[in-house]
């Protein structure tokens, strides 16, 4: 069964005189943009130019609340008490919350960054929380299906967004295996890019970095495939993804 593939993209991560990101020629060909919340990236003046782009090219805006972890772009781990943790994901999706409301849209979705998602993916109690803020705002949340994200989302009664990335490499579990700091990974070609995604798209199975086949549980009927808007060459990637969304649906 083809998946009903859509592709998202974090983005609005610039703040103050830093540049992060190529947000103008990748949110064309995007359908969701989880727009930074200035925890990690982004700022006041960042998030309402990023709603307004989206806007101009009728994409979908969701949260993309982060740990309070500026210096490290929110990659990572910080420990925080359970209610610490949901205040700062509410917190900064209420910031976002104006902007959309300043634009006459609505928010579409919420989904945690960096470690704040990778953290929630495996523990359960944070997932509650990222669970609690979206049901809170009526959102679904973006997450990994099979992971302690939608156990939480089954749990509290959120719609779950199963989530997929283009530009990072898995585990043999099906876990992400997260970005570090300086780390340089291997080019990623448009042809690669294209026949990965086109095959998870119709088979819902792809390849961890060991070479070992994952597959989505049998309920998964649709994806959002992420491309990260800070890594190089993320235009390109994200123009490989569309075209294999694009060419399942033909």
């Amino acid at each position: 069964m083809t998946l009903d593939a859509t592709l998202n993209c974090d983005c609005g991560e610039s703040f103050g005189s830093y540049i992060i990101g190529d947000d103008e020629n990748l949110m064309p060909l995007i359908d969701m943009a989880n727009i930074a919340c200035g925890e990690h990236g982004g700022d006041w003046d960042v998030m309402a130019a990023s709603v307004k782009l989206a806007k101009q090219h009728g994409v979908k805006v969701g949260a993309h609340p982060s740990l309070p972890d500026r210096q490290g772009f929110g990659r990572r781990e910080i420990k925080m008490a359970p209610e610490s943790f949901y205040h700062c994901l509410l917190a900064q999706t209420a910031s976002l919350q104006g902007f959309l409301k300043l634009n006459d849209m609505e928010m579409h979705h919420l989904k945690p960054h960096g470690c704040a998602f990778l953290m929630s993916a495996k523990d359960l109690e944070m997932a509650r929380q990222s669970a609690k803020v979206a049901k809170l705002y009526g959102l679904p949340l973006v997450g990994l299906a099979g992971s302690q994200h939608e156990v939480a989302c089954n749990e509290i009664g959120v719609e779950l967004i199963p989530e997929w990335y283009a530009d990072l490499y898995y585990n043999d579990d099906a876990s992400l295996i997260g970005i570090t700091r300086g780390e340089k990974r291997p080019p990623l070609t448009f042809e690669m890019v294209y026949n990965k995604v086109k095959t998870m798209i119709e088979t819902k199975t792809w390849l961890s970095a060991s070479g070992k086949t994952l597959q989505f549980p049998a309920h998964v009927s649709r994806v959002s495939i992420c491309v990260h808007g800070d890594l190089p060459g993320a235009s390109d990637v994200a123009k490989a993804v569309r075209a294999a969304i694009d060419d399942t649906k033909k």
